[in-house]
């Protein structure tokens, strides 16, 4: 794999329309991109005009890197549902929980989007919902308790895992307890190491003992453990916590570099640069094709530049690679 490959197996990104385009195209033939990520705009209400289109992503990523891409969607039941249009309605994580059935809620809603052409689900959500006032988990999380989140997470991810999708535990280290949504601003929370330890870690030790594909980074800043860096750029939790601490071996996906938490306080470059140095795998951008083009195009000049090493390059693109030839 070359330099410009790997750079592009450590992005998924957003699209333009819901049907196969020359700029879907171009994502994969110019820049070898390692996955696609779909929104209500991409998912067309004809099933088969949605099955065509992941069909021919997944060709044409193979054909591009020789490595099929992650095809994937926010697909958690509840509210976080992209395809309520297609496969209907399903329960949240909460109420999966009190009736005492993840498993097989989690495993009719899988087996509906692996259907569908997907290979990828972001869900679980391993929050705890433990401050009424959160204005963004709530119901999204199986409750307030660390114990009752961490068995509904590894019942989920045992779900997807039957179903044949990748399954991702969100929002390391746990965006429960905070009083401001990351999608607006950047949260900023003075919990300490202990208290996550005894608390948000919890589900999370529990997804990667139950082997979860992904986790993805919260923007938030949790100044008592680290007082400069929003998780997603931060060394102390992407490695000294997530990987060495809690074993962790998969892959490490940042939430969507394009939310205010992050974008309002860094540049396109320096959220590139940070949070790959800090050890992510995998960038998860949402943007416009001249957004993603010039996403592509930074990234490169960083590693050109020798502010993004072609060693940590390698090192995630080898990780993604491992993942696609043993799951895909």
């Amino acid at each position: 794999m070359d330099v410009a490959t790997a750079i592009g197996q450590m992005a998924i990104v957003s699209f333009p329309g819901d049907e196969w385009n020359r700029e879907i195209e171009s994502l994969f033939t110019k820049y070898c991109t390692g996955g696609l990520i779909h929104f209500q705009e991409n998912i067309s209400k004809d099933r088969l005009k949605l099955e065509e289109l992941n069909k021919t992503a997944l060709e044409a990523g193979y054909a591009s890197s020789g490595l099929l891409p992650f095809i994937s969607v926010d697909e958690e039941g509840g509210k976080v549902s992209r395809l309520k249009g297609i496969i209907g309605s399903f329960p949240t994580a909460m109420e999966t929980a009190g009736k005492g059935d993840v498993y097989a809620a989690y495993l009719s809603l899988s087996a509906k989007v692996k259907e569908l052409g997907f290979n990828t689900a972001w869900a679980p959500v391993l929050d705890i919902n433990s401050n009424p006032q959160n204005p963004v988990i709530g119901d999204r999380s199986f409750g307030a308790a660390a114990n009752t989140v961490k068995a509904g997470g590894q019942e989920a991810i045992r779900a997807f895992r039957s179903s044949g999708l990748l399954s991702c535990g969100k929002h390391f280290p746990g965006h429960g307890d905070t009083f401001v949504d990351s999608h607006l601003s950047l949260p900023v929370q003075e919990t300490t190491l202990e208290v996550l330890r005894a608390r948000e870690l919890i589900p999370f030790a529990g997804a990667v003992k139950e082997g979860v594909d992904f986790i993805m980074t919260a923007h938030i800043l949790f100044s008592a453990v680290d007082k400069e860096m929003p998780v997603t750029f931060s060394k102390i939790f992407l490695q000294n916590i997530l990987r060495e601490e809690l074993g962790y071996e998969g892959l490490i996906v940042t939430d969507d570099l394009n939310m205010g938490a992050v974008k309002q306080n860094y540049s396109l470059e320096e959220r590139i640069e940070l949070s790959v140095n800090a050890g992510a795998d995998i960038l998860l951008l949402r943007d416009s094709s001249d957004g993603i083009r010039e996403f592509f195009k930074t990234f490169r000049k960083l590693v050109e530049n020798g502010k993004v090493l072609e060693k940590r390059v390698f090192e995630s693109a080898e990780r993604i690679k491992k993942l696609k030839e043993k799951k895909l």
